[in-house]
């Protein structure tokens, strides 16, 4: 039962992404939009996207949120957000690349110490 509500869900999810695509692409030819210049300053909410899907599958959220942190970081260059470039900007990446590996450490050895516990009695 479960893989079939996984393949339905994967279904509307692929179902809703062809619409959205569909739906820049007309608009696009409608010339509402411009879809190249407005793919070419915010393509890297497509990694924050990708970032939060991520979040909801429980053995890929590590991974969501750094996407979400790379996405929102190369956002804040490509708009030049607080004056942010590429160029002035990658040592905060670090930063917040290192942050996140510390507290992955952190939270995983505090979740794994009531596992040892439970497993002592």
């Amino acid at each position: 039962m479960k893989n079939g509500s996984k393949f339905k869900r994967s279904l509307l999810t692929q179902g809703l992404l062809l619409i959205a695509i569909g739906a820049v692409f007309l608009l696009d030819q409608l010339r509402v939009i411009d879809f190249h210049e407005t793919l070419r300053h915010y393509w890297p909410m497509m990694l924050v996207l990708f970032g939060v899907a991520d979040l909801f599958q429980r053995r890929s959220a590590w991974r969501g949120l750094w996407m979400i942190a790379v996405g929102v970081w190369l956002q804040a260059t490509v708009l030049h957000l607080l004056g942010l470039t590429f160029r002035n900007s990658w040592p905060l990446l670090l930063i917040v690349l290192g942050a996140g590996m510390t507290l992955r450490a952190f939270i995983d050895t505090v979740l794994a110490e009531p596992k040892e516990e439970r497993r002592e009695r």
